[in-house]
This record gives structure tokens, C-alpha cells and sequence, in this order.
């Protein structure tokens, strides 16, 4: 059972998540907040310590959906080719995913934090890392099944594979145009098949 205060507490990281990931750490203003929320500037600074304390909240809240599902996708079952692909089919409608949260939220606070706020900079960092290092993990067991056939060490292929992912969603995100997502996407599949099946 919850209390009230850790009521209050989601209720705020869950308000303002999409808010921060949009209008980034410099952005956001303390009205943004106070008006979404509903809540005067003394209770959003009664549940957190300041303003950056609540952006890596509301960041790590973003960061924690996109790595259930990236966990999910990845936990499907079959071989190490079939998880790879139930995550490139994820990403294929990643922009639709990431709406609601204003974003990418690797994108987007990744991108606004570099220059302002060194937390949500290595915040995002660390996200991304984390994800690589899931997507090498499947390229390593599938190497070990001897299902994969790779021509690089299996954290180097996950990083040119997410650099893929990440670019095209960045491109799609600039342009207002999904082609370059789902397109990538398309050739990144073609791709794996070629290069790791044995």
C-alpha cells in the first residue's frame, strides 16, 4: 500500500516527464510545472530537493519504460535472431512508443543536457550504454549457440546497430518524416540477415 506522499510523489514524475523530455532541463520552467501538475512550486520543492532533482526523476521514469520494453522485446523467445528482430520491429513504430513521452528521451535529454546539465547528460549516457550492452549480450549468446556469425566483437556490432536505431530516429524526429525510421529499420533487418546468419 502506498502513502499519499509516494501518491503524490508518481503523480508528479509521471505529470512532468513528457514535459522536461520537450522542453529540455533549461526549458522547463517552474509555471510549465506548477501548471501541469496543479501544484504550487512549494509542494513540487516539498517532494524534491530542486528543479534538477525533479528533471532526473522525470528522466529516469522515461528511462525505465523504454528499458522494460527493450527488456521485453529481448526476452522473447526463440533465437538470438528472433530477439534482435522483435526489437528492430519495436523500433519500427518507436516514434509512435515515444509520443506521449515527448520523445526519445535518450534523444532528447541526451542531446538538451550536454551543454547545461552534466546529471542528465551522463543520465542519458548511461541509458544508452545500458542498451548496447543489452543488444551485445544477445549477439554474444547467439555466437555461443553458434547462431551468429559476427564480423566484429559482439559490443561493437551493438553499437553500429544502435547508432543505426539512434540516427534514424534523430533524422525522423528533425524532419517530421518516419520514413527515415521505418526505412532504416527495413535495411537494418536485411542486414542482419545477410551478415549474422551462418
Amino acid at each position: 500500500m502506498t502513502t499519499k506522499a509516494e501518491r503524490t510523489t508518481a503523480y508528479i514524475i509521471e505529470t512532468v516527464a513528457p514535459i522536461f523530455n520537450k522542453l529540455g532541463y533549461i526549458g522547463t520552467s517552474m509555471s510549465d510545472l506548477t501548471e501541469a501538475t496543479g501544484l504550487t512550486k512549494g509542494a513540487l520543492y516539498g517532494n524534491f530537493e530542486n528543479k534538477e532533482a525533479l528533471a532526473l526523476s522525470a528522466f529516469e521514469y522515461n528511462s525505465k519504460r523504454l528499458l522494460k520494453v527493450i527488456d521485453d522485446q529481448l526476452d522473447t523467445a526463440g533465437t538470438s535472431m528472433d530477439k534482435l528482430l522483435a526489437l528492430t520491429k519495436f523500433y519500427r513504430n518507436y516514434d509512435v512508443f515515444t509520443l506521449e513521452m515527448g520523445g526519445c528521451p535518450i534523444l532528447n535529454v541526451g542531446v538538451d543536457a550536454q551543454n547545461n546539465n552534466r546529471l542528465l547528460a551522463a543520465a542519458a549516457k548511461e541509458t544508452l550504454k545500458n542498451i548496447e550492452g543489452k543488444i551485445a549480450l544477445v549477439l554474444e549468446n547467439g555466437v555461443k549457440s553458434n547462431e551468429l556469425n559476427l564480423p566484429v566483437t559482439p559490443l561493437q556490432f551493438a553499437k553500429q546497430f544502435y547508432t543505426m536505431l539512434q540516427g534514424a530516429i534523430a533524422v525522423a524526429t528533425i524532419t517530421k518524416d518516419r520514413k527515415y525510421l521505418v526505412n532504416t529499420v527495413a535495411y537494418l533487418e536485411v542486414l542482419m540477415k545477410r551478415e549474422l546468419k551462418k
